[in-house]
């Protein structure tokens, strides 16, 4: 069965127990936008997937299809759907990665949402780093831009060693990320060594470029650049590694 067959069998199934008499009386639409759409979660979290409902009947239930095209009956020890309509997961896996909807039928009509989630592992084996391994003396400091071109708007999310995350716009007392999704990590030490992820998704898709950065002797005068561009849906990147001059200050 695929997602078209489910929902015309879900429509289906829910005109045959439509009354005319309350058809205008009863009505719920779900709330639209980019926020939440699209999210990112590290392996092991807690995940709320949104679905926030406006509606004249109190009693509308939300129901939530996964990525396998299964439809959330009951709660279980994984999964298990609020009072308010939001879906739960519980220790999240690689696994409950992929697109999910949320459904709410009346008896005005149906309507759904698509939500995409990706669940990113906490410590990536060495055959999934496709990016650069980058040396960088100790005190110095590097960039890695993440550019991102699609039809549809797109989540860029950093990862850093240690698991932190980190936003455009967002930043640590050492790392940033600029609004064009750049990372800067400036005055480096042996605690930067590890694991730089750059992870591009929207709803369509996701893509992950991940580098290795390795921190050593004293700070010298080069600084390395990565420019890193997601190209056109389906989400893919390719990476083009330039050195730059500077003097140090």
């Amino acid at each position: 069965m695929d997602f078209t067959t489910l929902i015309t069998k879900e429509i289906n199934s829910h005109r045959g127990e439509e009354d005319d008499d309350d058809f205008a009386s009863s009505w719920a639409l779900i709330r639209r936008g980019q926020a939440g759409r699209v999210q990112t979660a590290l392996e092991g979290s807690k995940v709320n997937l949104e679905c926030s409902v406006i509606t004249s009947d109190a009693e509308v239930k939300v129901d939530w299809i996964l990525p396998d095209l299964s439809i959330v009956e009951e709660a279980t020890n994984k999964i298990e759907i609020s009072e308010t309509g939001q879906l739960v997961i519980l220790n999240a896996t690689l696994s409950d990665s992929g697109l999910y909807h949320c459904i709410i039928k009346t008896k005005a009509g149906v309507d759904l949402m698509p939500l995409r989630l990706t669940v990113k592992e906490r410590s990536l084996s060495p055959t999934a780093f496709n990016g650069q391994k980058i040396t960088v003396q100790k005190g110095g400091s590097f960039a890695l831009p993440c550019e991102v071109s699609s039809v549809q708007p797109s989540q860029i999310m950093w990862y850093l060693p240690k698991h932190q995350v980190l936003l455009p716009t967002q930043q640590t007392r050492r790392a940033e990320v600029m609004e064009n999704g750049t990372l800067v990590v400036r005055k480096l030490t042996p605690d930067d060594v590890g694991e730089y992820s750059c992870l591009a998704s929207n709803l369509y898709g996701v893509d992950m470029l991940s580098h290795m950065v390795e921190v050593t002797g004293e700070k010298s005068s080069d600084k390395s650049k990565l420019f890193c561009h997601f190209c056109e849906l389906p989400l893919a990147v390719a990476c083009l590694k330039i050195l730059t001059h500077y003097s140090a200050k």
